[in-house]
């Protein structure tokens, strides 16, 4: 899931600005504007917009409603737009967001319909697992349904590790060996980037649950500190993978991750499976790239692996709320997820889907395989005030990984998760 945020700061001025920009684009449009027997859904994945369309077609033959998809190309505009929006009339009747405390935060604000009930029959049905609720359940209530479940992990370029001679590792050590071959070979052995700026997270949230899982999920909920040895160790290993050089520029412009990865300029890509749609699209096949889940630094630790979930929200002013949650109460049927799921080029939520994309297939043998412990990707898994300060302080490290900025960068991230915690406990 793409998302486009820049860090300057922004002025209540800019704000009002981009709302009032929001609310004129055909995202942010009202339902009542929707073709007869459709309801509308916003969104900010434009790559989505014809997936939408084709779900819609199979809903309409299961007993939902055919959606007339909006976009705003924005994530940041569209995070103002949907949380103005919900309030009022002028909502779209389903909603693109995202899992965790981020649905809690949209949750709480009362914009969202309870849909334990849909919820529930899809459990019965075999249509997804009860045991990943809690992402999508805000005080025991169900307020979203997974639009798509993607596993991160590391692409890479089946040209360049021909070349170099190397295979994908199965170990920590495999993996540190062929980052020293590749950069050997003269070509960037693993991209990284500061320049959206929530992509500053992705390395420390590899390394970290690559390190010690049960840290990393403890750390999310607030019972572990960023200043523990566990981080601090993870802050080095990316430290020391820094100063060897595996990384492209911190600078480097996030739009120009597909095109460097499909001409071997960098060879592997740390992404979540949605990132396959992209690659699929520019004209990539199975013959020039694949995946891999990234091995555990320790070769004794039990596999485990990042795992992301979109939203399908129903809002609680739908102007067709009646056919909304008709769509909903269909949208994991696997009648409606295969067709979704062969377009977007990602894997389904519902166990009984399976895809056809034969890179993402290798990635969900890989997941029977090992039977990783799964976690909840850092963006969603601690309050959206705590990751968005997090993510800032990241980058900046990014700017300067020396092993001296290790301790300066923990504190600042452990000061702000102890006043954001508080503040979320007390909003609660």
């Amino acid at each position: 899931m793409r998302i486009s945020l820049k860090w300057a700061g922004v002025t209540a001025a800019a704000v009002t600005l981009s709302l009032a920009l929001g609310a004129c684009t055909p995202g942010s449009s009202s339902t009542k504007d929707a073709g007869s027997g459709s309801i509308t859904l916003n969104g900010d994945r434009s790559d989505f917009v014809a997936a939408y369309k084709i779900a819609g077609d199979a809903l309409s033959k299961v007993g939902g409603s055919t959606i007339d998809p909006r976009n705003v190309p924005s994530t940041e505009n569209y995070q103002q737009v949907i949380r103005s929006s919900l309030q009022t009339n002028s909502t779209t009747d389903l909603v693109k967001w995202w899992n965790g405390y981020r649905l809690q935060d949209l949750a709480r604000s009362g914009g969202l319909e309870d849909l334990t009930t849909q919820w529930n029959d899809a459990v019965q049905k075999g249509w997804v697992s009860p045991e990943t609720k809690d992402s999508f359940s805000y005080n025991g209530k169900v307020y979203g349904l997974p639009l798509y479940k993607s596993y991160w992990v590391m692409f890479y370029n089946k040209k360049v590790f021909d070349k170099v001679g190397i295979k994908p590792p199965t170990t920590w050590a495999e993996f540190m060996s062929n980052n020293d071959k590749i950069k050997a070979a003269g070509v960037a052995p693993l991209f990284s980037t500061q320049e959206a700026g929530w992509t500053s997270f992705i390395w420390f949230e590899e390394i970290l649950s690559k390190l010690d899982p049960d840290f990393y999920a403890k750390l999310m909920k607030g019972d572990a500190k960023y200043t523990d040895p566990t981080a601090q160790k993870a802050m080095a290993i990316w430290s020391d993978m820094s100063a060897k050089g595996y990384f492209t520029p911190a600078d480097t412009a996030w739009d120009s991750e597909p095109s460097l990865f499909q001409k071997g300029t960098v060879a592997q890509v740390p992404m979540g499976t949605w990132r396959n749609g992209t690659f699929t699209s520019n004209g990539m096949t199975s013959q020039d790239y694949g995946a891999y889940v990234l091995p555990m630094v320790d070769p004794g630790a039990k596999q485990s692996v990042i795992v992301e979930s979109g939203v399908i929200s129903v809002a609680a002013k739908a102007p067709h709320k009646d056919q909304a949650l008709k769509t909903i109460d269909e949208w994991l049927n696997p009648d409606v997820q295969t067709p979704w799921v062969n377009k977007i080029k990602d894997t389904s939520a519902n166990p009984k889907v399976i895809t056809d994309d034969p890179t993402l297939k290798s990635v969900t043998d890989q997941v029977a395989n090992t039977k990783p412990t799964e976690l909840n990707r850092y963006w969603e898994a601690s309050p959206p005030a705590l990751i968005e300060g997090g993510v800032q302080i990241l980058a900046s490290f990014m700017v300067n990984p020396s092993q001296s900025n290790i301790a300066p960068t923990l504190d600042k991230l452990q000061s702000l998760a102890d006043s954001e915690w508080a503040k979320w406990k007390a909003g609660n």
